[in-house]
């Protein structure tokens, strides 16, 4: 008679704990790719090249307008190009004569400071007006200076602005910035700028872009 099979050691199933904290895992890394995502779409440049200008946004603080000067020391543009967004800085004046002042102090001339005639309140008005500056002066290619959350819509904004004009347009986000896609979703002004930012492409997407800046 044959002898009966060995009976298989009983094996303990493992707890639902163990379950639960993989699961638990595997949510909080997808949850970060999709939260890195979301930054790293908003965060764009442009190879540097030399050019006839560098444009400094209005708005943000006075690290787009250091950036933008360390350009022109660097000859990356002969022209240091300023938008007036309207807003005044208490004690200090306009947005445009605040950055100028900081710009002259950093050791750019005076005579190669250009600021936009018209008054700004978005993106899409700071391209209009760039682009104004630009043909009044016979300038050929730009970088425009912005926060790294700003590149991307940026750039959709200036290069449809600029669309037959024969101009190169160039977006370059300030370095060293506390924006990263690594690590925006820790910080409450990340949320604030990274939602504003999909809003507005939206808006822009839309054809309603003034509206909703």
């Amino acid at each position: 008679m044959p002898a009966a099979p060995a009976a298989q050691p009983w094996s303990k199933p493992a707890p639902a704990w163990r379950a639960c904290l993989l699961g638990l895992l595997l949510l909080l890394g997808l949850l970060y790719l999709g939260l890195r995502g979301l930054g790293a779409f908003l965060i764009t440049g442009d190879p540097l090249e030399r050019g006839d200008a560098v444009v400094v946004l209005g708005g943000g603080g006075e690290h787009r307008v250091e950036e933008a000067v360390r350009l022109v020391q660097e000859r990356y543009g002969l022209w240091l190009i300023v938008t007036e967004p309207g807003e005044v800085v208490p004690g200090e004046g306009p947005g445009s004569q605040v950055f100028r002042r900081v710009a002259i102090l950093a050791g750019i001339s005076p005579d190669v400071i250009l600021i936009t005639e018209k008054t700004a309140a978005n993106t899409y008005q700071e391209a209009e007006a760039v682009l104004h500056t630009m043909e009044k002066h016979q300038l050929k290619s730009v970088i425009v200076v912005t926060d790294p959350f700003h590149t991307q819509r940026t750039r959709m904004i200036f290069r449809s602005v600029f669309a037959g004009s024969g101009m190169t347009v160039r977006v370059h986000p300030v370095p060293n910035h506390w924006y990263r896609s690594t690590t925006w979703f820790f910080h409450l002004e990340g949320w604030n700028q990274t939602f504003r930012e999909y809003v507005k492409m939206a808006g822009f997407l839309l054809g309603i872009t003034k509206t909703l800046e």
